[in-house]
């Protein structure tokens, strides 16, 4: 029960911060392109990706990586102004998680990651097909909106399963700045996967 708490806790942290993200995104931003706004929240993420791996086990890590939330939604609900100036259906994540968070609420114990993502996946694509249907959404515009809610739920209830290796109770505002930046997380593992061939000599030919 306390994982489960953990999970519901860091889900339903990071659907409010996907809300004030979705509020901010409607503010009269200037406009600059996305490239800038993007750079500066890529720059800011890695930025704490590095001090997570610097201060990694330490106790203050969290705290400290927790403080630079707002910063994070900031830069983000610049960089959804932008991109939703371009045309994305920003708005599609929100559903995902929206019905993951439900889930979460009403599974309890009997909370399973796979049940998450299946019935979430079925759930949240419903949903954003009888919104398409219903405000006659351009055809490609709701085909994206499906595949971006499809591509984040996974990543979502992906990353949050492995939260739970690192991640301890007290530290769910760490974990939900951990969502933000684990999409960097790509990079170290290519990092390790070659570590892991070097000390195992897995590509030197057999003498």
């Amino acid at each position: 029960m306390l994982r489960v708490a953990f999970i519901r806790r860091v889900t339903l942290y990071h659907l409010a911060g996907l809300f004030v993200v979705t509020g901010l995104g409607d503010l009269p931003w200037p406009r600059v392109g996305l490239y800038i706004p993007l750079g500066l929240l890529a720059a800011l993420l890695i930025g704490l990706d590095v001090w997570r791996i610097l201060r990694r086990g330490q106790p203050n890590e969290s705290t400290v990586s927790s403080m630079f939330l707002p910063l994070i939604g900031v830069l983000a609900g610049w960089t959804l102004h932008e991109m939703i100036w371009l045309g994305w259906p920003c708005f599609a994540p929100l559903i995902g998680v929206g019905c993951a968070a439900l889930f979460t609420l009403i599974a309890g114990r009997d909370f399973s990651f796979v049940g998450a993502m299946l019935v979430c996946q079925i759930l949240s694509s419903v949903v954003l097909a009888a919104w398409s249907v219903h405000f006659n959404l351009d055809p490609r515009y709701a085909a994206t909106a499906l595949a971006a809610n499809a591509i984040y739920l996974f990543y979502f209830e992906y990353d949050l399963a492995s939260l739970l290796a690192r991640r301890r109770r007290g530290e769910e505002l760490g974990a939900v700045v951990d969502l933000y930046r684990d999409i960097f997380n790509i990079f170290g593992y290519i990092l390790r996967v070659w570590r892991h061939w070097r000390k195992h000599k897995i590509w030197e030919a057999v003498r």
